[in-house]
């Protein structure tokens, strides 16, 4: 079944690039899903992670800091909000709604941005797991104009940050 030279499923493929952002959605129900998929194994002191999703899609390791997540527990949100609690970033936005029309994903239960990473469905051979569909990697300004109309800690995990 392993057909790719360049990795194994132990080890996983790397896909670090600065200035791109990775973004996965999923339109199944966020309560269906089983918590094995999110839980996370940690390594070299808490900096990188592996979980089912990463494995599903061949990623050898994430940062977690570099990993953001948002949605609904019940029913859908809209991707462009889902994106905008993400990332204060409006780079890529435009690029991502195209994306998720054409995959008739305007409405997602959540979404996954992986910063300072470009994935490869051609280096991976995969588009999409059980729970999860990959949308593009995409060019990334952390300092271009807010999605969100605010000012916000580029590494802000869901804490606001009172700006000094």
């Amino acid at each position: 079944m392993n057909q790719d030279n360049h990795s194994t499923p132990e080890k996983g493929l790397l896909f670090n690039t600065k200035g791109k952002v990775s973004v996965w959605a999923s339109q199944h129900p966020y309560a269906d899903i089983p918590d094995e998929y999110f839980e996370e194994t940690f390594f070299k002191k808490g900096t990188r992670a592996r979980n089912a999703w990463s494995d599903n899609y061949k990623i050898r390791y994430f940062t977690p800091e570099m990993m953001e997540t948002n949605g609904a527990h019940t029913g859908t949100i809209d991707i462009h909000e889902a994106a905008g609690g993400c990332s204060c970033s409006s780079s890529f936005i435009v690029n991502l709604m195209s994306k998720a029309k054409k995959n008739k994903m305007e409405q997602v239960t959540w979404i996954i941005l992986l910063f300072e990473q470009e994935y490869s469905v051609k280096l991976s051979g995969v588009a999409e797991d059980e729970y999860t569909t990959f949308l593009g990697a995409f060019n990334y300004d952390a300092s271009s104009e807010s999605l969100l109309g605010e000012e916000e800690d580029e590494n802000d995990d869901e804490t606001e940050i009172d700006p000094e």
